[in-house]
């Protein structure tokens, strides 16, 4: 393993965790999800919300690094033609965005089933009713849903992977 691709993949990893949290406080504003002033602390309900949230999240985020690190390490041999920094950087915006992208996809198709199955419910009345065994089983299914994509996902991620050239000798 090259310095290089350590040093990249944890550099993406951070920065994509602080991506997801200011994604999620957007989708938080835009929902109107706002814990209660009035009470001690984070209610239950918002927080199982934000893990729910979370853990699909560094699911995809854990695959897409693996596949990362191996395309680094494939970019900056000396092997590979293209430019290095570019390549790089090029695959990193890809992976991270199909890594939101599966994510939110996650969120909102769990949001449909449940608007199947349960009603239309709205989540910021429902964080506000402190209504925590919706948000267990939206979280339950959205991990669910996540293991199920996940094969999807990473086989997506390897279409955009570096191929490597090998010459065969008889």
């Amino acid at each position: 393993m090259d310095k290089q691709s350590i040093f990249f993949t944890v550099l993406v990893a951070v920065i994509a965790t602080v991506l997801m949290q200011m994604a999620i406080q957007f989708l938080a504003k835009k929902q109107k999800i706002q814990p209660n002033s009035n009470e001690q602390g984070l209610p239950l309900s918002l927080t199982i919300w934000n893990i729910s949230l979370l853990i699909p999240f560094f699911l995809y985020l854990k695959t897409a690094i693996l596949i990362l690190e191996n395309t680094i390490e494939i970019l900056i041999s000396p092997k590979c033609p293209e430019n290095a920094f570019l390549g790089v950087i090029q695959r990193i915006a890809i992976y991270i965005g199909f890594t939101f992208l599966f994510t939110f996809l996650a969120y909102y198709l769990i949001g449909i089933i449940l608007k199947i199955n349960l009603g239309k419910r709205i989540d910021s009345i429902e964080i506000d009713n402190n209504n925590y065994g919706y948000f267990l089983i939206k979280g339950v299914l959205m991990i669910f849903i996540s293991f199920v994509l996940l094969d999807t996902f990473e086989h997506l991620l390897n279409w955009f992977a570096p191929i490597i050239e090998t010459p065969f000798y008889h």
